[in-house]
């Protein structure tokens, strides 16, 4: 492993802040020039063997964990009753891919052309996205025979890699409810779709996961990226090196350069530079410190911690989110969830059956998912009410991102090719927010309501000028009405779920939201149901958009090519350059785009 003194000795081309799910895909492009010399700081470390991070079987137990999480938390959010919401990010090398639910998705065409209408030339599905897209990964089929005869998975090579880096297969176990959930969706009018890949993941469908088959073990951007590149001598990695400010120089008339960083490493502060380029790749939370830190941003947010504003750019603003609410409803007694792993023995047997034939419940993951448009949460008059709410709402064009952002959502509203809303089935008891006690003895399943185009927008800005503090993070989670009207339908597009078959004839009992109200003991009422919402609401952890990509006169940070504006060799890759919420989880894209961004930058060298 590299010291400090020797990371900061060396003559780098290229300094990338962020070891994360873009920032591997960059040191592994730009470093296959052997002419180039490569650098990434990481404030986490290079864990290897971590179970919680490698066996499917047991996603999302590395959240929270203080080796491989910030576990950050949001300030109060007034809309949902005040309460501080879970935040996590990936700490450590792999980044949020390494401790995320492994969900490979895509978005729907129309989410990427978007990104193109905001502003930004050729970043579209055609020319951009689904070339990218494809470079990424190498699409395995399923080989057991049970799960390729299912009749929801036909994914074809038309849309998908065969040679990528990040490995993208099916789960190897399926739920007892699995089949059950996609027939009812079905039945209530949702169409199957084989191949949510293509540009279209409107329906019922068997969703992908980041997971190698050969292995059975999570395929992320460090077993994807860094691991078969790290003989290399042109990429240099230092690990808990916690970077705290971009060092930039300020020529009279020029734009601003930048020319190195500093960090901390084991408390004790450094320098290192750049020839050509340094790129942020911290995520949505932390490239807005980092930039914020080195001058740049909204100069009432620096001058507030004593900050000496260098470029003036709205850098934290324009923050968005996936909310989530977990329908929890216990599952016949005998089905095995994920939580059946919580008794000892039966967690022996199968971690033998993971180690010696890689099968069983440690080798599956989510399955069964609806990504549903509005047609299917409102009868007509209620997606009138709706539209006309937004066609009203004059906070929707008080600034020109949002006003800008709004016209396509309003668009895609009705649209009965646009996914508003997701239902996940998650087979085990979801528990990050302020739910119920598991009831001893019981089994549940957990179907996740995800609102996917909010139009809440919220901040991250820094907390102090200390670089080791937490950044303040407010989504404003229901800030708008409208993104809590959504939620609701989509509630009781659940609730109709649970009653229509086969579902309804699983043997499966609501719990959380409960089947009849406390008060009248009959159906909840929207204000009962608007309540719950209020109370359990989540974040998915999908947060993006603080350092947008769009014209500056629009609010954008960075340009199409991700340069920061106003400066000559800043850039930012990761998931606050997306500007407007996808209908999807937004892993993939993020590698897309560090994809093209190593392209551009390559290009650049060039010249």
């Amino acid at each position: 492993m590299v010291s400090a003194e020797s990371f900061c000795s060396t003559s780098f081309d290229y300094l990338i802040l962020g070891g994360g799910t873009a920032g591997l895909v960059l040191a592994a492009r730009l470093s296959e020039d052997p002419d180039v010399v490569v650098g990434v700081l990481e404030a986490g470390e290079h864990i290897n063997e971590m179970p919680e991070i490698n066996v499917p079987g047991m996603m999302g137990q590395a959240l929270g964990n203080p080796k491989v999480d910030w576990a950050f938390s949001t300030v109060e959010q007034e809309a949902v009753l005040n309460r501080k919401i879970f935040s996590p990010r990936g700490k450590g090398v792999g980044g949020t891919s390494a401790i995320n639910f492994l969900v490979y998705q895509r978005a729907s065409e129309e989410d990427y052309n978007a990104i193109e209408a905001l502003g930004n030339p050729y970043w579209n599905w055609k020319d951009t996205f689904l070339k990218y897209l494809m470079k990424v990964e190498t699409y395995v089929p399923p080989t057991d025979p049970k799960i390729a005869q299912d009749p929801h998975i036909g994914y074809t090579t038309d849309y998908h890699g065969s040679s990528g880096p990040v490995k993208a297969s099916f789960s190897a176990w399926f739920n007892d409810l699995h089949a059950k959930f996609m027939d009812t969706l079905v039945n209530m009018g949702v169409p199957i779709n084989r191949d949510t890949g293509n540009g279209r993941n409107i329906g019922a469908s068997v969703g992908p996961i980041s997971v190698d088959p050969s292995t059975m073990t999570r395929s992320h951007a460090a077993t994807a990226y860094y691991t078969p590149n790290s003989h290399r001598t042109n990429l240099v990695l230092l690990t808990g090196a916690h970077v705290t400010k971009i060092l930039l120089d300020t020529p009279s008339g020029e734009p601003v350069v930048a020319t190195g960083v500093e960090f901390l490493k084991d408390s004790q502060k450094f320098s290192v530079r750049a020839k050509i380029e340094i790129i942020s790749a911290a995520g949505a939370f932390q490239t807005p410190q980092i930039l914020e830190l080195s001058g740049i941003g909204k100069t009432d947010v620096l001058t507030k911690h004593g900050i000496e504003t260098i470029l003036d750019l709205p850098v934290g603003e324009n923050l968005q989110d996936h909310l989530t609410l977990p329908f929890i409803h216990e599952v016949p007694e005998g089905s095995e969830t994920f939580d059946s792993l919580r008794d000892p023995a039966f967690l022996e047997q199968q971690s033998t059956l993971y180690k010696n034939e890689r099968k069983g419940l440690l080798a599956g993951s989510i399955t069964a998912y609806g990504y549903l448009p509005s047609e299917k949460l409102f009868d007509s008059n209620g997606l009138l009410a709706l539209q006309s709410q937004m066609l009203q709402d004059t906070t929707l064009t008080a600034s020109p991102s949002l006003s800008k952002q709004s016209v396509l959502i309003k668009k895609w509203f009705p649209d009965p090719n646009q996914a508003q809303i997701e239902v996940l089935q998650f087979p085990f008891f979801l528990s990050f927010g302020p739910l119920p006690e598991r009831r001893e003895g019981k089994a549940y399943h957990s179907i996740m309501i995800i609102g996917l185009h909010p139009l809440s927008r919220g901040s991250v800005h820094i907390s102090s000028a200390d670089p080791l503090f937490p950044p303040s993070i407010d989504p404003r989670y229901f800030s708008n009405p409208a993104d809590l009207e959504i939620m609701v339908s989509a509630v009781k597009f659940v609730r109709k779920l649970m009653r229509t078959e086969p579902y309804a004839s699983a043997g499966c009992k609501m719990y959380d939201p409960p089947e009849k109200s406390a008060v009248s003991n009959e159906d909840l009422s929207d204000d009962e149901i608007r309540d719950w919402c209020r109370t359990r609401v989540i974040s998915i952890f999908h947060p993006i958009g603080t350092a947008a990509m769009m014209p500056k006169e629009d609010g954008g940070v960075v340009d199409s090519s991700l340069k920061v504006y106003g400066t000559k060799n800043l850039r930012v890759v990761d998931a606050s350059v997306i500007p407007l919420e996808m209908s999807t989880h937004p892993q993939a894209a993020v590698y897309a785009i560090a994809e093209k961004a190593s392209d551009i930058i390559k290009t650049a060298r060039a010249r």
